[in-house]
């Protein structure tokens, strides 16, 4: 769906987004029978949504342009999305067992789709909270964090590849 400036997505215009993109249609195979979509941004910046059809899911990402818990009175740039989708794609392509994986970016909707990572998978911050220990999260996030960092450094990048990216 193209749209020609921003508006923010609810369930069933979402529905409408997603038959209209074939990078995110072609995920659920066309198959809208059984479709679920559920709202699970925690209600501060950006509205989240995990889509689950019999045949696919993934999840939807859309950057408000103000802070949404507050509203409107305080801006935010949209373009923080655009900053996102490069850095997943960018880290995913250096460690991808790390990074979900990005099937669509909509720059005038602010908006990303990429993979659902399913249960038992939970938000590492709510995990941590919960007192649930994680025996390879230093190993997982030493390992994310050499590859992406020494990739993206001037030790590894001529200057011109560093200044290009």
């Amino acid at each position: 769906m193209a749209f020609s400036e921003f508006r923010p997505l609810d369930e069933k215009s979402l529905i409408e987004y997603i038959k209209a993109t074939p990078s995110l249609s072609s995920k659920i195979v066309d198959n809208y029978d059984g479709l679920k979509i559920k709202e699970v941004g925690d209600g501060n910046l950006n509205f989240v949504y995990i889509i689950v059809a019999p045949s696919g899911s993934f999840v939807i990402k859309q950057a408000l342009p103000y802070i949404r818990c507050i509203g409107e009175s305080w801006p935010m740039t949209k373009e923080r999305a655009y900053f996102e989708v490069l850095a997943l794609k960018q880290h995913g392509a250096l460690c991808p067992e790390h990074v979900p994986e990005v099937y669509h970016f909509d720059r005038t909707m602010s908006l990303i789709g990429m993979r659902y990572l399913e249960p038992p998978h939970i938000i590492l911050r709510k995990g941590l909270i919960a007192g649930i220990e994680y025996p390879l999260l230093a190993e997982h996030m030493s390992e994310y964090m050499a590859k992406t960092l020494f990739c993206t450094s001037l030790l590894y990048r001529s200057t011109t590849e560093h200044k290009r990216a």
